[in-house]
């Protein structure tokens, strides 16, 4: 099977499609697209706001056309107010990202928060919030799936696995002298 160019711009444009409607947004770059939160949206942006979320998930993906594979990295970035929104409305979501990233790799997170309240009207009523960090990983996953891609592990979790390797060989050099020098002294 050739790839190319043509077959990248389906992906991206299949994850644009089934994201289309939810809480995300496809940014195409160099390397492939990024895959985040849409902060420009208001019902985004007042969730974000009224759950007390500090944190903002982007999922980089890296695409290599040759190999029809791809790479997803999780890149935390915190998020930062503006009380002096202009509209009056309150605080406002900055777009922008905001200094270095906190974390590179896998993010592995959920959250959720259950309300109950009464109205004068309706009695009472529930409401929430669930979220999960994988649910854009996934996202991609089955778009590029059902095109034939295939994943790998990013640079970033190669790294961290070989430096964890790394460490552990570590530690069983420094056991083994520590028990050799125990049984001969």
């Amino acid at each position: 099977m050739t790839s190319g160019p043509a077959d990248t711009q389906q992906l991206i444009e299949q994850v644009r499609s089934v994201a289309a409607g939810g809480p995300y947004v496809v940014t195409e770059r160099p390397y492939g697209f990024d895959l985040t939160i849409d902060v420009a949206d208001a019902r985004t942006t007042t969730m974000i706001r009224q759950h007390g979320l500090e944190r903002v998930l982007t999922h980089e993906v890296r695409l290599d056309e040759a190999a029809h594979a791809l790479s997803i990295t999780d890149v935390s970035h915190e998020v930062r107010w503006d009380e002096t929104a202009a509209d009056g409305a309150g605080l406002r979501l900055h777009p922008e990202r905001v200094g270095k990233p906190a974390l590179r790799g896998r993010a592995h997170s959920s959250s959720f928060r259950e309300e109950l309240g009464v109205g004068p009207a309706d009695g009472a009523h529930r409401g929430g919030h669930a979220a999960a960090s994988g649910e854009g990983r996934e996202l991609v996953r089955d778009a590029a799936e059902a095109l034939g891609w295939h994943e790998r592990m990013g640079r970033d979790r190669r790294i961290a696995l070989a430096v964890a390797g790394i460490a552990v060989a570590g530690l069983l050099v420094a056991g083994l002298i520590t028990l050799v020098i125990t049984l001969a002294g």
